[in-house]
């Protein structure tokens, strides 16, 4: 890679672990935010950071350890497709027992994220296991498809289908309360459950949107693991080597700007602190405006004339 693209690539990465780290702050100061849907983001956030650090490593650093890095990769691979599937559980749940999720939820969250992170470690140091074997060749090609089809195909599968189902819910369920509540009340203002529902579908397609970022952001990874496990790496293009780290970086500055701007608490915690931070600005500008300080102002300003229309001999007995 060139020495431009390295450094691009190297600035990415550190985009990369600024963005994804505020949003893990954001979860721990603000109260607001400390939902298991959160917590669920923050560990996704998490493999982003690994994403970030092992860019950083490779590149910035220069460092050439093709087992770490490997390993580093895997592991952010699983388990960023690890916690996506979590949270599709949780949305899926919120959706379909809105009344048993809080205790559903609250009896698995911790055992889910466990789960995911141990299966991301687990699948990233399994090689180590047979390297320098004389079937290693053969164990490598077994645990790629393992990876592609147990790891990648199948999780995004039941993604596909929970939010094929999530949507239809949603509409349904919004539909209904539509023309219960115009029956009802005569009125065309949406009741509360339906607002509820309506916000439940906005937080559904921010996560079904990460889970489209993911599968571009990855695809070249993907795709080069594909046709070497096949045994015909002439199908890979050159470009597609070049686009990796740069693919693998935009989706994960992508998904904190997706938590900003798309899901509905993030949104509102983030425009409430661009109000504090633009407020002192606000305010200053008002004290310059304000009626005694352009008195004052104006009065400097006279006094300045006059003081400039006095003699050379009177100015230096006054500055004395």
């Amino acid at each position: 890679m060139a020495g431009a693209n390295i450094v691009i690539v190297s600035i990415l990465s550190v985009v990369v672990l600024v963005a994804n780290c505020a949003v893990c702050v954001l979860v721990f100061i603000k109260r607001n935010l400390r939902t298991y849907t959160n917590g669920f983001i923050v560990s996704l956030a998490l493999s982003d950071i690994l994403v970030g650090v092992t860019l950083f490593l490779q590149y910035a650093l220069n460092i050439e350890a093709p087992v770490l890095l490997n390993i580093l990769y895997t592991t952010a691979l699983v388990g960023s497709v690890a916690n996506l599937t979590a949270v599709t559980f949780d949305r899926h749940l919120a959706c379909t027992q809105p009344f048993n999720y809080n205790n559903i939820i609250a009896k698995y969250f911790v055992k889910i994220v466990v789960f995911c992170w141990i299966t991301a470690v687990t699948s990233a140091l399994l090689p180590l296991s047979w390297a320098g074997s004389p079937s290693a060749a053969l164990a490598l090609k077994i645990y790629q498809f393992c990876i592609l089809i147990l790891g990648i195909a199948a999780p995004y599968t039941c993604i596909f289908l929970c939010y094929l189902r999530i949507f239809r819910q949603i509409y349904k369920i919004v539909k209904r309360e539509k023309e219960l509540a115009m029956s009802l009340q005569g009125s065309h203002h949406p009741c509360e459950r339906t607002r509820r529902i309506s916000s439940e579908a906005k937080v559904a397609k921010v996560f079904s949107a990460i889970a489209v970022m993911f599968v571009l952001s990855w695809l070249p990874i993907i795709w080069t693991t594909l046709v070497y496990a096949i045994g015909k790496p002439h199908l890979l293009p050159k470009a597609m080597l070049y686009l990796s780290p740069f693919t693998l970086a935009f989706g994960s500055i992508i998904n904190p700007i997706l938590y900003s701007f798309m899901k509905p608490d993030f949104k509102h915690v983030c425009k409430r602190l661009f109000c504090l931070i633009s407020l002192p600005k606000l305010s200053l500008n008002n004290d310059l405006r304000s009626p005694n300080n352009s008195q004052s102002l104006s009065r400097a300003t006279s006094e300045t004339k006059s003081a400039s229309r006095l003699p050379l001999h009177h100015m230096e007995q006054t500055n004395i």
